[in-house]
């Protein structure tokens, strides 16, 4: 059965006190990671290709592997004719998530009905500064839940010419990860599925 975990913030903390004891080097947390990426492909049937397939044509688990930033991406739905462009206000909500070293069995949402806590993510289009949140009040605030996953990852399937309400699954290397990646957990993210939608009027957004 599987489990989807709302409340978070413990995992969050263990993840963050085992970083701190660990005494592997940046090479051997890379190496790490590729074999946790290597075998979540071969354990659930996910094929890779080389070239960006023509109109976002993909074959059920096919997963393009972008050669720049090693972030593999599959399209699940293009979205409307209405393209994501540069300078747009971009809200992201994430489904059947994982951490794949830390909690690989554990699935992860961030949407959660009424709860404040577990707000979509959201971003300028374009503007890179704000791919990635660096602080928060605190471990245990919105903030810290609304953005722990944010990240340069979740930005770059939209270079691909995607639409509004556009749909994607990704695998995410904490080199292109969030902070919690990049600077706690040095472990792959799996996006099973991560929808974009387009505010029109950011001052209207409240979630």
């Amino acid at each position: 059965m599987r489990k989807i975990i709302g409340v978070i913030f413990a995992f969050m903390g263990f993840a963050i006190i085992f970083s701190a004891c660990g005494s592997e080097t940046y090479a051997d947390k890379l190496k790490k990671e590729q074999k946790t990426i290597d075998r979540f492909i071969d354990t659930t049937g996910i094929s890779i290709r080389n070239t960006y397939p023509d109109k976002h044509a993909f074959k059920n688990k096919e997963y393009y592997k972008d050669p720049n930033t090693g972030i593999y991406i599959h399209v699940i739905d293009s979205g409307t004719k209405d393209k994501i462009k540069k300078g747009d206000y971009v809200t992201m909500r994430f489904y059947d998530s994982k951490l794949l070293q830390s909690y690989p069995d554990s699935l992860i949402t961030n949407d959660m009905q009424n709860v404040t806590e577990f707000s979509y993510m959201y971003m300028t289009y374009g503007n890179s500064s704000g791919y990635m949140c660096y602080s928060y009040n605190s471990y245990y605030s919105s903030e810290f839940y609304m953005y722990m996953f944010l990240s340069p990852g979740c930005a770059l399937p939209l270079d691909y010419n995607l639409g509004n309400q556009a749909e994607v699954s990704l695998i995410v290397p904490f080199s292109n990860g969030s902070y919690l990646q990049q600077y706690s957990s040095y472990e792959p993210v799996f996006f099973g599925r991560l929808k974009y939608t387009i505010i029109p009027d950011a001052e209207t957004v409240n979630s």
